[in-house]
């Protein structure tokens, strides 16, 4: 080969890589201890990007293989942030979540130099709010400390109070002592004002506060000012939350009169509100019969496309029953989860409701298809693996 072509073969080389890898780019994260990452934040004055995940979070996974391989994402965090990645049940990363009061996973906290939240959010994301979460990060204007610095120095037209407690939402953060100390500012005649309906609306949802009891008290108000529906819609919202927390507390007390508030409301849903509540008062207490009685009508009733609810109470049929009558009605509603929501938790209670009705080759499909998702999203599918040698031991039917 001459010198020239040689040369020419190596310039292609060369050129395909480069290609290759600019093609290919991803957030670059830091290795090594906390505080040389502090320290790079410091020489570069730059904030720090930090990646609160755990390796059993489906949603972590999800986002370090979409997201922090997009190029534009990849080249935005580069060249703005020092970026770190940390395991919060593992290492420093155990300390770190105590001190940030982690509590939900994907959190994505950015802090300055000396280690201090400027902004924080949660839970996977498109590309695209990403970056802009990143870039209200970086503008002091924009960041969470910046409002929460002015709500904490009083109520004002300035503070924007609905976007700093829609900050606090987006972060997964607690709010119920801001909106309470909020709504101590604010009189009774000024409840139904807009900003305030609008506050109400979206983050309101301790049925036993200050300010809900007077909204509940004031409704008629609420709907001539607002919409009947929308009224009605938050009142039964925070009623069916507040019947889930009278169970978990077993007030029984509170759970009869909320149930009885909800069946006279008059709202479309609010059936579909107290036997939702029923069925976690009969898993509560164990008591299967009614659990099953009731989940019958539910599901036939309420989740034609939830996949989710199908999936779950698929399940505790699975677990629960024995009738063969009610685990092929399980059935329908696993397969129709799976429809709705091909991924590997319906493939796996689709495949076991299928094993104990004894369907060797449809259970095995089904068992397999979760095993290859589980393997496609990085979940842990031990279980499913000692369900496919159960199954492989049936007789075919």
């Amino acid at each position: 080969m001459n010198m020239k072509l040689k040369h020419f073969f190596l310039l292609v080389l060369f050129s395909g890589s480069v290609l290759l890898s600019a093609q290919n780019r991803e957030i670059q994260f830091e290795k090594g201890k906390w505080s040389s990452v502090l320290e790079k934040a410091r020489k570069e004055n730059k904030v720090i990007y930090l990646d609160c995940y755990t390796t059993w979070c489906g949603p972590c996974k999800w986002m370090a293989k979409k997201v922090f391989t997009n190029d534009t994402v990849a080249d935005f965090y580069n060249k703005n942030f020092v970026n770190v990645k940390m395991d919060m049940e593992k290492g420093e990363g155990v300390e770190l979540a105590k001190k940030y009061g982690i509590r939900a996973y994907p959190t994505m906290l950015y802090l300055d130099a000396s280690g201090e939240i400027v902004h924080r959010s949660c839970g996977s994301t498109s590309t695209g709010k990403f970056i802009n979460t990143g870039k209200d990060a970086l503008n002091p204007d924009t960041q969470l400390r910046t409002f929460t610095k002015k709500f904490n120095n009083g109520i004002n037209p300035e503070t924007n109070v609905a976007a700093y407690f829609g900050m606090l939402d987006d972060a997964c953060q607690e709010m119920q002592t801001e909106l309470s100390n909020y709504f101590a500012s604010q009189k009774d005649s000024q409840l139904a004002s807009r900003a305030n309906w609008e506050i109400i609306y979206r983050f309101v949802n301790d049925y036993s506060s200050r300010e809900f009891q007077l909204f509940e008290k004031n409704k008629r108000s609420f709907e001539e000012l607002y919409t009947v529906d929308s009224v009605r819609s938050k009142l039964n919202s925070v009623y069916a939350s507040g019947l889930k927390q009278a169970v978990r507390k077993k007030d029984s007390d509170t759970y009869d009169a909320l149930k009885a508030k909800v069946n006279s409301s008059g709202a479309a849903d609010a059936e579909k509100i107290v036997m939702n509540a029923e069925l976690e008062l009969y898993q509560s207490k164990g008591d299967w019969d009614k659990y099953i009685q009731t989940a019958n009508a539910y599901a036939d009733k309420y989740l034609e496309d939830k996949a989710s609810e199908l999936n779950g109470i698929a399940w505790m049929f699975y677990e629960h029953t024995d009738d063969i009558a009610l685990l092929q009605k399980a059935e329908g509603w696993a397969k129709r989860a799976v429809e709705l929501q091909d991924i590997y938790p319906t493939n796996d209670t689709y495949a076991s409701v299928l094993y104990k009705l004894g369907k060797k080759e449809e259970a095995k499909k089904a068992a397999e298809r979760a095993i290859s998702l589980a393997k496609e999203s990085g979940s842990n599918y031990d279980e499913t693996k000692e369900l496919l040698k159960k199954i492989e031991k049936l007789k075919a039917r």
